[in-house]
């Protein structure tokens, strides 16, 4: 339905059905589709808490303490207070400074797997090295102290 090229296809469906907001149902889900500068104004600035929150899952009620952790937590007190500790205490310059030499370590450790693969003529997965990268083994923990 929507093919290779959806905004288009967005803009064809507002023209025919009206330019402002669009509702779609794909599958089981329900998508709100804003067509106009006009339109984004009013839901960003004047109704931005209506729209603030995710919409409920299953899985994520289940996987992440029923959804009351920040990324899934609904917008109120709660997801406020998690944003502004994440704020002041996890994401501050201080504290994304204090990681500077895990970040160079693992920049460094890439930079010679692929140099150790060019040498030998091996593919590479970038895909693979990069998630490899992005979750920290046990050995990994270890080796830097985190946890």
């Amino acid at each position: 339905m929507i093919g290779d090229q959806p905004h288009r296809r967005l803009r064809d469906l507002a023209a025919k059905y009206g330019p402002d907001v669009m509702q779609l149902q794909l599958g089981e889900l329900n998508y709100i589709v804003i067509s106009t500068p006009e339109a984004a104004k009013l839901v960003m600035k004047t109704h931005d808490i209506a729209f603030a929150s995710r919409p409920n899952f299953l899985a994520p009620d289940i996987i992440f303490y029923g959804g009351k952790d920040i990324a899934f937590a609904p917008y109120g007190d709660h997801w406020r207070q998690m944003r502004k500790l994440c704020t002041l205490e996890l994401f501050s310059a201080t504290r994304v400074q204090s990681f500077r030499h895990i970040r160079e370590d693992e920049v460094s450790n890439l930079v010679a797997s692929l140099t150790r693969s060019a040498a030998a003529g091996e593919p590479v997965d970038l895909t693979r090295k990069k998630c490899r990268r992005s979750k920290p083994s046990p050995a990994d923990i270890h080796r830097h102290g985190y946890l």
